[in-house]
């Protein structure tokens, strides 16, 4: 039985754990396929599909992907974990690549188009199905989250009321944090740079130095608010700031599973790794994991993340580059074979970590 509405329990049997989709409807639809499902998202053997979160933005076709996923959530057993970006469409929270849905991203977001556009009478009913994604997939053999599988948020998690949908308790952790940190000796730093640069941190062209006060109120953004943690990962310091999602930065990504020793083998999205070892020295996420997308990796060699950054496709279109010259790739891990299919239908087996 589920905990709670945000933690569910994973049927048993074989699964295929697809990567973060990012609108890429086509591209879905290949490694559908090619994984040997039908057009409602079942399999002649009875395997199961779970997506891992950030099915939606930056894609030419986040309606399509968004309403395939969740007619055959309703009605052919497939499985959906929410992503940040699910939640950022439940906060109301416009970000980059999220144009299809807010009519305010329509400006800031033309390096994505062509896309199509969610209707406005539909936008409700998309909410209120996006509400009922877990954050935590789980069994005894098998945790599935977005980003990051951290103990103590997921017993906060663990802990909350359903009386609460997800977007509440977002909105609930968010604004009380101001409450738990206003007495920090760093919050009214913090208080004069937002003053200072709030406005203005959208711009590139800014090149802000790095705000310590900004620094300490982010760390405690994702600390306290479990559904932020498990759902955008881990955050560290920055020694320089740096642009990203259409904003400056004063924390990144860290690695979170050098820290995690349980056996249980972890699954998850989010960290937009390439396949082979092909990373730009210039990356900011560059040996963050290994570079190889066979590896396993962590304190036990028991996680791995199935994010080979298809939602990067639309540099290719800009670009002129053909779908099978592109490094970018949507992916599954087919679970308990530990093997990973890429969407042109290329399958290899990743390092088993029971072998480790």
């Amino acid at each position: 039985m589920p905990i709670n509405q945000f933690i569910q329990t994973l049927p048993s049997g074989p699964l295929d754990i697809v990567g973060d989709v990012h609108g890429e409807w086509a591209v879905l639809q290949q490694l559908l396929t090619h994984l040997g499902y039908d057009e409602r998202g079942e399999h002649p053997q009875g395997r199961r599909l779970v997506f891992i979160g950030d099915v939606c933005d930056r894609g030419p076709d986040s309606p399509a992907a968004l309403a395939w996923v969740n007619r055959a959530r309703e009605q052919h057993g497939v499985l959906s974990l929410l992503g940040n970006h699910e939640v950022n469409i439940l906060a109301g929270d416009p970000k980059d690549g999220s144009a299809w849905f807010f009519d305010s991203r329509i400006p800031e977001d033309e390096q994505y188009q062509p896309y199509q556009r969610l209707a406005v009478e539909h936008r409700a009913a998309l909410l209120e199905q996006l509400q009922t994604w877990p954050v935590i997939l789980e069994r005894d053999d098998l945790r599935l989250v977005h980003a990051a599988w951290l103990p103590e948020s997921v017993a906060q998690l663990k802990a909350l009321s359903s009386e609460k949908n997800v977007s509440q308790w977002y909105h609930y952790f968010d604004n009380h944090v101001h409450e738990l940190v206003n007495q920090d000796v760093w919050y009214p730093q913090y208080l004069q740079e937002y003053d200072a640069y709030e406005a203005v941190l959208g711009q590139e062209q800014l090149n802000p130095p790095l705000l310590k006060g900004y620094t300490e109120f982010d760390l405690s953004r994702w600390r306290q608010n479990p559904v932020r943690a498990l759902l955008s990962g881990s955050e560290e310091a920055v020694e320089t700031p740096f642009y990203s999602g259409a904003r400056w930065r004063f924390t990144g990504r860290s690695a979170w599973w050098n820290n995690y020793h349980d056996d249980v083998p972890v699954i998850m999205g989010h960290y937009w790794r390439l396949w082979q070892n092909k990373i730009e020295a210039t990356h900011r996420h560059a040996g963050l994991m290994p570079a190889d997308g066979r590896e396993w990796f962590g304190a036990q060699k028991n996680v791995y993340c199935i994010d080979f950054s298809v939602g990067a496709r639309w540099r290719d279109r800009r670009s002129d580059i053909a779908e099978s010259q592109s490094k970018y790739h949507l992916a599954a891990l087919r679970w308990p074979e530990q093997t990973v299919m890429l969407e042109n239908g290329q399958t290899f087996a990743t390092t088993s970590f029971q072998t480790l």
